[in-house]
């Protein structure tokens, strides 16, 4: 259930980004603004459980924490939020729901994962055959 919701909110967001993309706002604003309502959020969701914990914290994980998201929230949306606006949401958040393919390899090089090939091929073939479908 928590998924489906999770699923529901990520298919609303491209519709409020791309709202608010409408109005003339620079991507990179929308970006910056956006961020800044996620940490908000997670500001009041860790005070609400408990607070930070400086156990939990080594320069490795926080620095690898700093890496995921300098990737994924800032060169990612940036790159995300160009496709909004130069092909709008139905067409861009299909594209990039690729992903998966993408974690599978690299989950394989860099974290030595193994993986039946025949289900990777399978669901591989199933999410290109989808995206065609959708992008007709």
């Amino acid at each position: 259930m928590l998924a489906i919701l999770a699923a529901l909110m990520w298919g609303f967001v491209p519709v409020l980004d791309k709202t608010a993309l409408a109005s003339g706002i620079s991507i990179y604003t929308a970006i910056l603004v956006r961020s800044v309502g996620a940490i908000l959020v997670m500001g009041l969701v860790v005070m609400l459980t408990g607070g930070l914990k400086p156990q939990e914290f080594s320069v490795r994980s926080v620095s690898i924490l700093m890496a995921a998201g300098a990737i994924a929230g800032g060169i990612a949306m940036v790159v995300y939020f160009m496709a909004l606006q130069k092909i709008g949401a139905a067409k861009t958040v299909p594209i990039t729901s690729i992903y998966p393919l993408f974690t599978i390899v690299f989950s394989a090089l860099i974290l030595r994962e193994n993986f039946d090939y025949t289900n990777v091929f399978i669901g591989t073939l199933l999410i290109v055959a989808g995206l065609i479908v959708l992008q007709r």
